[in-house]
């Protein structure tokens, strides 16, 4: 079942959707919905949307879960093996929950939405779901870029050697051009990874530079634990990276505590460590680095995860971001707690826990790290659900509400009178995740 949207030639198509439903009242809805904004096709069963696959990419399939033949579990099942870098939504009914995990196991889907839905709701989910499938295009593009910058030092150095071998004479000229192209290609390179950390920081609702902070810190803390070199310098760029694998995390996932989380919820965000190796490996400089923040999560006593490591089998680079990882979190809102710590309740609570989640070593050792440390690593900035605003909060940019109207603008003071008008914007939008970037009361903004 093929048509084409009627819409004026001037519209801009920004994403190429296919709908998948055997149903043609709901494809008519679905696309009525999306194609003055999208590139849209149908398909009437999963067979048919098996052979538009062929024929061209798509950036986005959305499915039903209920179909003759095959059906949509089965068929997100075939699409994860076969176009992998194509977003996945499920549209399902309540009663199919058994079927709906399925297909989050094995379909790795990025959202489900319940039948009957919410329209608002839905376009939010669709403009999300491309949005992240840019982010993760423009990520592959960086990491090429980087690749082929590599490849051309390589071939750079190579070059220079045999000049060096041939002509003796220019060895002095030679070295100098080496250590010059390499002292560009360095500064080009953190350049591109502090530019990569801004797009981390910004899809996770983190104050711009905090990451940086955080690096800092665990830099100062390596140096204590007496680590020198190159493993310092691997130590500064995981922590600088050690959220990449939280990039395609919806934000449902990401606002909340671990203690909050469903089981899928859990599993969900437990991949982010290995998400991030994964992504990280194919940058050579970074590879250690990668390692480092795959194991960032686990803890002494070996309940952590990915893989319920113990003691010193962790990494100690690992142990010591995990360390500052939780000293800045649990100052911060949606901790693993789910319970925000002042400064002297987070040292009491780490020095309680060292031993289980903590290497006792290095927890007496944060204390030293920290009287020598004089910057703030605890950012001003938060990101948090409309139904958590408070009064005295201060906005730290703009609300803007789900049609793209300006409600709140940056700075406001929230009074009663705002977190009353707040919650009654969350009961109107229900099943619409709206958040907030806020400030700490007592800041000023400044970083």
């Amino acid at each position: 079942m093929f048509e084409e949207c009627l819409a004026p030639e001037e519209s801009v198509k920004v994403g190429r959707i296919l709908l998948v439903d055997d149903e043609p009242a709901i494809l008519q809805a679905l696309k009525r919905l999306l194609c003055r904004q999208y590139e849209v096709m149908t398909a009437d069963s999963g067979q048919q949307a098996l052979d538009l696959l062929e024929q061209g990419a798509f950036d986005l399939l959305i499915s039903d879960m209920r179909m003759p033949g095959l059906s949509g579990a089965d068929l997100l099942k075939v699409c994860v093996e076969r176009w992998p870098e194509m977003v996945r939504v499920l549209v399902t009914g309540y009663a199919d929950m058994e079927s709906t995990i399925r297909a989050v196991n094995e379909g790795n889907i990025y959202r489900y939405i319940n039948k009957p839905w919410d329209n608002d709701q839905l376009c939010s989910v669709v403009a999300d779901a491309l949005q992240c499938k840019i982010l993760q295009e423009k990520n592959e593009k960086l990491q090429a870029r980087i690749k082929d910058q590599n490849e051309q030092l390589a071939l750079f150095n190579r070059e220079l050697e045999q000049q060096v071998e041939q002509k003796t004479d220019q060895a002095g000229t030679a070295e100098a051009k080496l250590e010059e192209a390499y002292r560009s290609l360095v500064q080009e390179f953190n350049s591109m990874v502090l530019l990569l950390v801004g797009m981390v920081e910004q899809r996770n609702g983190e104050e711009p530079g905090s990451s940086e902070r955080l690096a800092r810190l665990s830099k100062l803390f390596g140096e204590f634990a007496g680590l020198v070199g190159q493993p310092i310098q691997d130590l500064y760029y995981a922590a600088l990276l050690k959220n990449i694998g939280k990039i395609t995390l919806p934000d449902a996932v990401l606002i909340k505590s671990w203690t909050t989380m469903n089981r899928l919820e859990k599993k969900e965000y437990s991949r982010f460590p290995v998400n991030g190796q994964t992504t990280l490996m194919l940058l050579e400089p970074l590879q250690n680095s990668a390692n480092i923040i795959r194991s960032h999560m686990e803890l002494y006593n070996g309940k952590g995860f990915p893989d319920r490591l113990e003691g010193d089998a962790i990494p100690l680079e690992s142990r010591i971001l995990r360390i500052v990882t939780d000293y800045v979190d649990l100052q911060r809102e949606h901790n693993f707690l789910g319970e925000k710590l002042n400064e002297d309740d987070t040292r009491t609570y780490m020095i309680k826990m060292a031993g289980l989640r903590y290497d006792r070593a290095l927890i007496d050792l944060l204390m030293e790290v920290l009287e020598d440390f004089d910057e703030g690593v605890v950012p001003n900035m938060d990101r948090i659900p409309i139904a958590a605003a408070k009064q005295g909060t201060i906005l730290a940019k703009s609300l803007i509400s789900p049609a793209g109207v300006v409600l709140l603008s940056e700075g406001t003071l929230l009074t009663e009178r705002h977190v009353s008008k707040l919650q009654a914007l969350q009961r109107q939008f229900e099943g619409h995740q709206i958040m907030l970037q806020v400030r700490h009361p007592d800041s000023s903004g400044s970083e």
